[in-house]
């Protein structure tokens, strides 16, 4: 059997690597079949050397061979595509070798020993998660790790606020929330205890222009965002979380007398986003303000249910701002 982990999501890949390993190393305790190549450093045995060679002391074979597409020498890479070529059929039907190609990163599409893999192998891309997706893969994370745990609706948007989509960050949190929570739910002030928040400053220089009415610097910004790769569901969940939190501020700016602690503190907001908040509001006349939140309601379930792109989506809040 060939497989074949690639994608961008380097750290989901580790771990469908770690998932092959240990499930290997429950029957072949000592390791005496496993065979670890990572071309990002040097390698004193040729992989072709093992394939070649029958293990005696075990039958059963995993081979790993990591970022050969990424950093092996194109003779390496031609050695290895007739190798595979000639014995691909054998290869498939040995039911005791499992020979895992591993890329650290997307691969180039164009290359050679790509294209015979992806045809060749059990493929498996493992993409950036975002919006549904993600959220899906943070609450099942939460589950393997404790399966009396969970994560409230407050908790989870603040968690992915706080550390964005990367998901080698958010299983770090993760783990630090969990033993917290020890059993239970996960709540929006255990976010606030225990991750340190790392906001993008650039998202609320985005709506710092929208509030100003500069559409056109706030269309410049957003395609920004997109250009940099980021997940065009965070950025509109961003825009959502912040203009909900301008309704929190701005209910709450009159009582606390603009008070940036005692505000956050009742809001259960980060002061940093208070202070931004209070800035922004000089922009937003409260019934304005309500009209956006509900344009953006509109949006978030059009988007839900595929009745607009995001893309577009957000494009059109902007536009019509």
């Amino acid at each position: 059997m060939i497989i074949f982990l690639f994608g961008e999501d380097s750290f989901r890949s580790s771990q469908k690597v770690l998932e092959i390993k240990h499930k290997f190393l429950a029957t072949d305790t000592i390791g005496s079949g496993l065979s670890v190549f990572n071309y990002g450093q040097n390698n004193k045995q040729k992989l072709l050397d093992v394939l070649n060679t029958p293990n005696l002391l075990a039958p059963k074979r995993l081979v790993i061979v990591r970022d050969m597409l990424e950093a092996g020498t194109d003779i390496e890479k031609d050695e290895l595509l007739d190798y595979l070529k000639k014995y691909e059929k054998q290869i498939q039907a040995e039911l005791d070798l499992v020979l895992v190609f591993w890329e650290d990163g997307q691969p180039k599409k164009n290359g050679k020993l790509y294209k015979v893999l992806e045809k060749m192998a059990k493929s498996q891309n493992f993409e950036k998660l975002g919006g549904l997706k993600l959220t899906q893969w943070i609450t099942q994370r939460i589950k393997e790790l404790d399966d009396k745990s969970g994560i409230s609706r407050s908790a989870l948007e603040k968690l992915i606020l706080f550390v964005g989509s990367d998901t080698n960050s958010l299983d770090k949190e993760l783990h630090k929330l969990v033993d917290f929570a020890d059993g239970k739910v996960i709540q929006a002030e255990d976010v606030d205890l225990l991750v340190r928040a790392n906001l993008d400053t650039n998202i609320f220089n985005t709506i710092d222009a929208l509030a100003s009415n500069n559409k056109k610097e706030a269309l410049r910004l957003l395609q920004e965002h997109l250009k940099k790769g980021e997940d065009p569901f965070y950025i509109f969940s961003m825009f959502v979380y912040q203009f909900r939190n301008l309704l929190k501020v701005a209910d709450l700016q009159g009582q606390f007398f603009g008070n940036e602690s005692a505000i956050a503190k009742a809001a259960g907001l980060h002061p940093f986003v208070v202070k931004k908040s209070l800035g922004q509001l000089r922009n937003f006349p409260l019934p304005k303000l309500k009209t956006v939140y509900e344009n953006l309601s509109q949006l978030d379930t059009q988007i839900k249910t595929g009745q607009i792109e995001v893309k577009v989506a957000l494009d059109k809040f902007v536009v019509e701002l």
